[in-house]
């Protein structure tokens, strides 16, 4: 399946919501937010919508904890939605 390359960009509001947002380098500009309720399904997320293995994912819940945001370069398969 063809994969779609991109930039997964992702920050923790002070209300403890994680916002998502993945910018494909096809540059169509219709990027729309995903929003999980806390960093727990967040990195479920990551790891299930987003391509991230499980390390990755992790690594990311920890940047984001310390950062308040973040990003990463990965992959989503295009047949998700």
């Amino acid at each position: 399946m063809p994969e779609i390359k991109g930039s997964l960009i992702v920050d923790l509001h002070p209300a403890g919501t994680v916002r998502m947002v993945f910018i494909a380098q096809t540059g169509d500009g219709n990027e729309a937010p995903l929003t999980a309720k806390n960093l727990d399904a967040a990195e479920l997320d990551f790891v299930r919508l987003c391509g991230l293995t499980p390390e990755r994912a992790s690594a990311l819940r920890a940047e984001l904890q310390r950062s308040k945001a973040s990003s990463v370069q990965t992959n989503f398969d295009a047949a998700c939605d």
